[in-house]
């Protein structure tokens, strides 16, 4: 009997302790609720920190060139190089002619200083009236040698001249020209030879046939290399445009 009187007075101890702890939070909600704050332990206090307080005083010791930041050193940006200007001249001895029209030619040279200073040494005294002349050659229909050529003519060249237009008196010809200079004597002295070339004619191409080139295959073949399916990307006015453009080139366009 007194065993069960025991069991049950532990029991109501513990379901007052239970009842006593939901009543205090209830309190407490009810606390915060009306008065807004919570009522702080005394256990709890000391460990609370004042806001602001860092304590920075009392840690390890951090020297003042510690906590200096690092220089920012400037960073120095080069201007970009300039794009260089084409040379004066490429150390060659050389002259080129083009042609600019059936009855006129294109021509430019570069002669080495040290090259015309040897030349008109070895001239001697004819160097003293010595011109530097451009002559041309016309070696229509022959395998030039220097001396077989079906007419030449000269030009006084401007002292300091680099190019030079020649004016012909016939189209559809072939020229050739030298630089050199002509002696007090009669005699031309060659520095150096130009290439040679043929002048178009004057009339229209007696060739009437139009020699047209299909270029569906290149087409699609420029296209497919960048990976466009030229069909379907591409209309087909621009392939027309290219029939038109390349018949136009190798049709009668060719002048005699």
């Amino acid at each position: 009997m007194k065993e069960i009187f025991l069991l049950i007075l532990e029991i109501f101890k513990a379901l007052t302790e239970i009842l006593w702890e939901k009543i205090k939070y209830v309190l407490k909600i009810l606390w915060i609720r009306f008065f807004g704050y919570e009522e702080i332990p005394q256990e709890k206090k000391e460990a609370v920190v004042e806001w602001g307080v860092t304590g920075e005083d009392e840690w390890p010791g951090i020297t003042e060139t510690e906590t200096k930041e690092p220089p920012v050193k400037e960073m120095v940006v080069s201007p970009p190089s300039a794009i260089p200007d084409l040379p004066d001249s490429y150390g060659e001895n050389r002259i080129v002619i083009m042609q600019r029209d059936p009855l006129c030619l294109f021509c430019y040279w570069e002669l080495q200083q040290a090259k015309i200073d040897n030349f008109l040494k070895n001239l001697s005294t004819l160097a003293y009236d010595a011109s530097l002349v451009l002559r041309v050659y016309d070696v229509t229909n022959i395998l030039f040698d220097g001396n077989n050529a079906n007419k030449y003519f000269d030009s006084v060249l401007v002292q300091g001249a680099k190019d030079w237009y020649i004016h012909l008196e016939e189209p559809n010809r072939s020229f050739c020209a030298d630089i050199g200079f002509l002696t007090s004597d009669g005699t031309f002295h060659m520095l150096t030879r130009s290439n040679t070339i043929t002048t178009p004619g004057m009339c229209p191409s007696d060739i009437t046939e139009d020699q047209r080139v299909e270029i569906e295959a290149p087409y699609e073949k420029v296209y497919a290399s960048m990976g466009i399916d030229a069909a379907s990307h591409v209309p087909e006015s621009a392939s027309a445009k290219w029939q038109r453009f390349f018949s136009h080139i190798l049709s009668s366009s060719e002048i005699c």
